[in-house]
C-alpha cells in the first residue's frame, strides 16, 4: 500500500497515525495510572484491615486464656487443703471447658506436678521449665514451643506435623503472701488455627490472600512450618501499614503487618502479616488497561487507512491542517479541522480529521466515566471492608455456644460503669450465676447436653434480665449479670427471680438444674473495676458453701 516514507501520501498516514496514538497513549496512560495507584491503595488498606481484625481477635484470646488461668490461681480453698482431690475436680472443669487445653496442672514450689487434668504428669519435675520458672513471680505466658514432656502422652496430629502449645501460668499467693505454688495450662497451637479459618472468608482465598503469624525473631509460627520452607522478607512494612514487597518464591506482594498486642504480663512479640499477588490485586486494572490500550491501537489503524485513502496531491491546505493536529497534539482542544478548499478532496480530509477529533473526544469522556465506575468499586469494597469489620467485632464480643456477651465484652461493660459511677455517684450491680452440679450433668448425660442446658439457661437469664443489664458467660458454668445504676435491693430481688426462673425451667427432658447467685454492688471506695466482680464472686461461692440454689449477697 505505502509507495515509501517520503510521499506525501505516506507523511500524511503517519502523521495521522502517529497523533491519534499519542492521544490514545497519553489518555490510556494516565487513566491506568490514577486507576492502578487508586485501586493499589484500596487493596492495601484491605489487608490492612484483615491483618488488624485477626491481630484484634488473636489478643482477645490470649488476654481470655490469661485471665482464666489467673481466675483459677486466685481460688486459694483449692490449693490449702492437703486433699487435691477438690482441686483436680476444678481443673478437670476447666480444661473440659476449652478443647484446646491439652493439659492443666498445679505444681509446688520446687517444681513437681501435684494436681493435673486426667492425671498427666503428675509427680513429674517440671522446676526447669520457663512456664514454671517465671510463672512464680507472676501471669506468664511462654511462647509457642513444642510438645515436651506431653509429646508421647499425647495423640499425633492428623497433618502429622509436630504438636505446639502456648503456656500460661500464674502464682498461687496465700493470704500471707507465700507462694504455694504455680497453676498452668498448655494450650494446644490448633486454637490460633480456628482464630484465623474463622475470619479467612471464601473472599479472602480467591483472592490468593494469605496470612501468617511470626514472632519477634521473624520466625513464621503460622502456617506450619516445621519443614522451614516458609521465610517473611526480612524488612516488613510498619504496623498498621502495607508496601509491595519481593518475597521468597520471587512473586512481588502486597504486605500488610498488624501487631499483636499482648497481655501486660508478658511481650510476646506476635505480628499478623497479610500477603496478596499484585498481580491478582491489580488484575481489574490492568484488564481495563488492555482493553482501552487495544481499542486504541484499532482506532489508530483505522484512522491511518482513512487518512491515507483521503490524501491527496494537496500542499499549503495540508500544511495548515498539519499544524491544526499539532495544536491538538500540544493539548488544544478548541481548535477544529476546517479547511475552506476547492479541492474535495481537502474538503472531504478535513472532515474526515475533526470527525476523528470528536471520536478521541468521546473515547475521553468515555474514560472519564470508566474512571467513575472504577471509583464507585473501590467505594463498594471499602464498604464490604467496614461491614467485615464489624462482624469482626461482633464475633470477637460474643460467646460461641451460648450466644450471649463473651468476657471480653464483659470487661468492656465494667469499665465503663466503672468509670460512669466514679463520676456520677450512681451505683451499679454485679450477679454471679453458676449451675449447681454441673459436672454431673455432662458425666451422666454428655457433654452435648450439658451445652444444651448452657445455652438454655443463659436464654432464661436473658428473658428475665431483659434491658434493665447485660448477660455474659463469665467462663464454664458461670454466667455475670451486669445492672447498672441498680441499687442492691432490686440487685437481690431480681436474683432471686433468676433463680427460682432457672429452677422451674426443664433444661431437657425431664432435667432441671439449679443455680447459685451472689450478688456485689458498686462501692465508691473500690480502685478498679474488677473489686465488685470479685466480690460478686466470693458471695457465690459463699452460697455454694452454704447448700446452693440460694442467693447470697456480699457486704
Amino acid at each position: 500500500m505505502l509507495q515509501g516514507i517520503h510521499t506525501f501520501r505516506s507523511r500524511i498516514t503517519l502523521l495521522t497515525g502517529g497523533l491519534l496514538l499519542s492521544l490514545s497513549l497519553v489518555l490510556v496512560t494516565s487513566s491506568y495510572y490514577v486507576a492502578s495507584t487508586r485501586l493499589s491503595n484500596a487493596s492495601g488498606e484491605y489487608l490492612v484491615g484483615i491483618s488488624q481484625s485477626i491481630s484484634n481477635m488473636l489478643t482477645a484470646n490470649l488476654i481470655e486464656r490469661e485471665r482464666e488461668i489467673i481466675l483459677l490461681s486466685k481460688r486459694l480453698s483449692l490449693y490449702q487443703n492437703q486433699n487435691l482431690t477438690e482441686l483436680e475436680q476444678t481443673i478437670d472443669q476447666v480444661k473440659n471447658s476449652y478443647k484446646h487445653y491439652a493439659w492443666i496442672g498445679f505444681a509446688s514450689p520446687e517444681g513437681v506436678v501435684l494436681a493435673s487434668g486426667d492425671g498427666l504428669l503428675k509427680g513429674a519435675d517440671v522446676s526447669q521449665r520457663p512456664w514454671f520458672i517465671n510463672g512464680r513471680s507472676g501471669p506468664f505466658i511462654g511462647d509457642l514451643h513444642k510438645a515436651l514432656l506431653l509429646e508421647s502422652l499425647l495423640p499425633k496430629q492428623e497433618d502429622g506435623a509436630p504438636i505446639r502449645f502456648v503456656d500460661f501460668s500464674a502464682p498461687v499467693i496465700n493470704e500471707q503472701g507465700k507462694l504455694e505454688g504455680v497453676v498452668a495450662t498448655h494450650a494446644n497451637w490448633l486454637w490460633a488455627k480456628e482464630v484465623l479459618s474463622s475470619s479467612f472468608t471464601a473472599v479472602s482465598k480467591t483472592k490468593e490472600i494469605d496470612m501468617f503469624i511470626i514472632n519477634n525473631d521473624g520466625d513464621v509460627l503460622y502456617p506450619d512450618n516445621h519443614l522451614g520452607d516458609i521465610y517473611v522478607p526480612t524488612t516488613l512494612p510498619k504496623d498498621g501499614q502495607f508496601e509491595s514487597l519481593i518475597w521468597q518464591d520471587g512473586k512481588d506482594y502486597l504486605t500488610s503487618k498488624a501487631f499483636v498486642d499482648s497481655p501486660e504480663s508478658t511481650n510476646l512479640g506476635w505480628h499478623i502479616v497479610v500477603r496478596q499477588p499484585v498481580a491478582i490485586a491489580m488484575s481489574t486494572v490492568n484488564e481495563l488497561y488492555k482493553l482501552l490500550l487495544t481499542l486504541g491501537i484499532i482506532s489508530t489503524l483505522f484512522c491511518m487507512i482513512l487518512a491515507y485513502r483521503l490524501a491527496g496531491a494537496l500542499s499549503f491546505p495540508l500544511e495548515r491542517l498539519a499544524g491544526t493536529a499539532n495544536r491538538i497534539q500540544q493539548g488544544d482542544r478548541h481548535v477544529t479541522f476546517q479547511e475552506d478548499s476547492q479541492s474535495h478532496e481537502v474538503t472531504s480530509l478535513s472532515r474526515s480529521l475533526q470527525d476523528m477529533m470528536s471520536s478521541l473526544l468521546d473515547r475521553e469522556q468515555t474514560l472519564l466515566q470508566l474512571n467513575s465506575t472504577l471509583e464507585a468499586k473501590v467505594q463498594s469494597r471499602t464498604a464490604q471492608l467496614e461491614a467485615t469489620n464489624q462482624s469482626l467485632k461482633a464475633i470477637v464480643r460474643q460467646d460461641r455456644l451460648t450466644q450471649v456477651c463473651n468476657r471480653l465484652a464483659l470487661d468492656e461493660e465494667l469499665l465503663k460503669e466503672y468509670e460512669l459511677a466514679r463520676e456520677s455517684g450512681n451505683p451499679y450491680a454485679v450477679i454471679m450465676v453458676d449451675a449447681d452440679h454441673f459436672k454431673k450433668v455432662n458425666d451422666q448425660y454428655g457433654h452435648t447436653v450439658g451445652d444444651t442446658v448452657l445455652k438454655k439457661m443463659a436464654a432464661v437469664l436473658e428473658s428475665i434480665v431483659g434491658s434493665k443489664g447485660m448477660v455474659a458467660r463469665f467462663g464454664g458454668e458461670e454466667f455475670t449479670v451486669l445492672l447498672p445504676n441498680t441499687q442492691i435491693e432490686n440487685a437481690q430481688h431480681l436474683a432471686e427471680a433468676l433463680r427460682e426462673k432457672v429452677a422451674d425451667t426443664e433444661m431437657y427432658t425431664s432435667l432441671y438444674v439449679t443455680a447459685s447467685l451472689g450478688v456485689a454492688l458498686f462501692k465508691m471506695t473500690d480502685d478498679h473495676y474488677e473489686q465488685v466482680l470479685n466480690r460478686a464472686d466470693a458471695a457465690l461461692y459463699e452460697a455454694k458453701g452454704t447448700g446452693r440454689n440460694r442467693v447470697v449477697v456480699s457486704d
